[in-house]
């Protein structure tokens, strides 16, 4: 048997395994109010937008989410340099080079090894960055935000590393296919990720959301509840599903999946149960003023930009690096896969800035629709509450990290304070 069929075999083999033994889909939690909840319920409107924005959280939680959140800046730092160094030390050590030879060896044409290529440093960067990602994994555990158990989690990690195996196989191959044929073959690449970005964006409700959020049904009363705000908005018919289980942390959340025809609002179930008709009239009318800001376009539009103004950093960087005697295109990418990683690295300031931003403004647009700041204001604090937030992190885990602006410093936009984030806090 030949060494392409051998690794087919083995990829379909990993994946037709991971579906049938996937572990049964998790139960959606009872919703038990805490202590916070009963006392956002009893406040006044009035007496809630004049409490200071500290004493509106849990101070024993928020330290507790202090303790456990100043891991997630380590954690992403060891990712990124696990990723790099295994990339790195592949090519440096000429693994690279032998692992082309042998692929060439034992696959029937330049295509075939081109393939295996492209999968196997797809392989190799997930594999270098299981231990770190499952201690994100804890963590997120520990802090209440994931419900998924070790085998669960293990099993999304298996399905996502055949996928990022598939498709860096694919990618790498059309690549010196196209390489072979022009010397401009950076125009046909943009235009195919261009294409695939958009087709894998329509594709999201499909495939994706049916994997993370298993049993997810169209929800009559959100349906409902969303109908005046939508068309507000100027939105139409915009379906509305509820996750009654959840791979990955939709918990208290209403997000937007798909693009184009096949946009929908995905709801976690405790949205359902847990938030008062006016609180999830915010939450609702957020993720409608980002559809009608055509923010899931613009933000894949963005996102393909970043990933070729990273590419292109890499290729020259690699360019301005040594060459090994035993180099060629093909056990290069090794090299320039690590610096791609460097990149993303060096560009994800910019592309959590605008995230941020963008929510800044979804939460500016629902206010003004709603009308309802201490609706606004509850949601926020549940949900900080729920999710074990913290009320301002760290500069550098925002800058690095996190997508979403400080709970402190949405709170304080919404009323109308001054930002808490910008003095100095007992836990942060």
């Amino acid at each position: 048997m030949s060494l392409t069929s051998r690794i087919v075999r083995i990829v379909a083999s990993c994946f037709l395994l991971a579906l049938i033994f996937a572990p049964h889909a998790l139960c959606a939690r009872e919703f038990r109010p805490d202590a916070l909840d009963r006392q956002l319920n009893a406040l006044s409107e009035h007496r809630l937008l004049a409490t200071p924005i500290r004493h509106l959280l849990d101070p024993e939680r928020s330290a507790a989410a202090h303790r456990l959140l100043r891991w997630r800046l380590p954690l992403w730092i060891v990712v990124t340099g696990a990723e790099f160094f295994a990339l790195l030390y592949l090519w440096s050590s000429g693994n690279a080079a032998r692992l082309r030879d042998a692929l060439r060896r034992g696959m029937r044409g330049d295509a075939a090894a081109e393939f295996a290529m492209g999968a196997s440093l797809a392989a190799v960067v997930r594999v270098a960055a299981l231990i770190p990602n499952y201690a994100r994994y804890r963590l997120d555990r520990a802090l209440g935000r994931s419900e998924v158990l070790g085998a669960e989690w293990l099993w999304i990690w298996l399905l996502g590393t055949v996928t990022a195996m598939l498709v860096g196989g694919a990618l790498l191959a059309i690549v010196f296919r196209l390489l072979a044929r022009t010397k401009r073959w950076y125009l046909p690449t943009a235009a195919i990720l261009a294409i695939a970005a958009f087709v894998g964006g329509m594709l999201y409700p499909v495939v994706v959301v049916p994997v993370l959020w298993p049993h997810h049904e169209r929800s009559v009363q959100l349906t409902k509840e969303n109908r005046t705000l939508a068309a507000s908005f100027g939105l139409h018919d915009i379906p509305i599903r509820v996750a009654q289980a959840d791979y990955a942390g939709l918990a208290d959340r209403v997000i937007v999946v798909g693009i184009f025809t096949t946009r929908e609002i995905l709801a976690s179930l405790s949205v359902e149960r847990a938030y008062s008709i006016r609180e999830r009239a915010f939450l609702l009318a957020r993720v409608d003023a980002m559809l009608a800001s055509r923010v899931p376009i613009r933000r894949t539009g963005i996102d393909l930009a970043l990933v070729l103004l990273g590419v292109a950093i890499a290729v020259v960087l690699s360019e301005r690096l040594g060459v090994r005697r035993d180099d060629d295109p093909l056990s290069r990418v090794a090299l320039l896969a690590a610096l791609l990683v460097l990149a993303y690295a060096a560009i994800a300031p910019v592309d959590l800035a605008m995230r941020r931003s963008a929510v800044f403004a979804a939460d500016r647009a629902a206010v003004a629709m709603t009308h309802d700041p201490a609706a606004a204001v509850r949601a926020l604090v549940r949900q900080g509450d729920h999710r074990v937030e913290g009320l301002c992190p760290s500069a550098a885990a925002l800058i690095f990290v996190d997508p979403h602006p400080p709970l402190g410093a949405r709170i304080a936009a919404i009323e109308g304070r001054a930002d808490p984030c910008r003095e100095p806090s007992p836990f942060f």
